[in-house]
């Protein structure tokens, strides 16, 4: 399954965007879903809950909760493998630590492939693949990467003297 940086709230009631993951899910696997990555707050707080209209027909989500969406989805569907491209990118900044902890989330106990830019993000990895020109130029767990001062350590560093 694939999760990208343009995630989509289809327009109708919440639950029923989240079933087009899982289409028997229930109204505790969806509320389930949305507490996994953080969203069960505002979820409940719709005038409706989980079935109130959202999308261009009701509701407007925020970026940040769009993307919640899009991982509760990905949590109900229960992939083998997630494949999450920018999936947390389109929150700023200001959202983005609550997005790569639902991101955490969802991958635990899965396969994942992360395709990220985010520093810390890419740090949490098991294995690292930096891409250069098109080609891997590097790979490895975070600490190895930074022990090998390639490109990768350089990256991190500017990182973290930015932080």
């Amino acid at each position: 399954m694939l999760v990208s940086q343009e995630s989509h709230v289809f327009s109708g009631p919440l639950a029923e965007d989240l079933r087009l993951a899982r289409a028997d899910a229930t109204d505790e696997e969806v509320h389930g879903a949305l507490r996994l990555v953080g969203a069960d707050g505002w979820a409940r707080a719709l005038p409706e809950g989980i079935h109130t209209a959202v999308g261009d027909v009701g509701h407007a989500l925020t970026a940040e909760q769009g993307a919640q969406v899009a991982l509760a989805r990905a949590a109900l569907a229960d992939p083998a493998v997630l494949v999450l491209d920018e999936a947390t990118a389109e929150s700023g900044s200001r959202g983005a630590a609550r997005l790569e902890e639902a991101a955490a989330a969802v991958l635990a106990g899965r396969t994942g492939l992360v395709v990220a830019h985010r520093m810390n993000q890419a740090s949490r990895a098991d294995r690292v693949l930096v891409v250069a020109e098109g080609r891997i130029v590097e790979e490895g767990p975070h600490a190895d990467l930074l022990a090998a001062g390639g490109l990768y350590a350089r990256l991190w560093e500017a990182y973290d003297d930015g932080r």
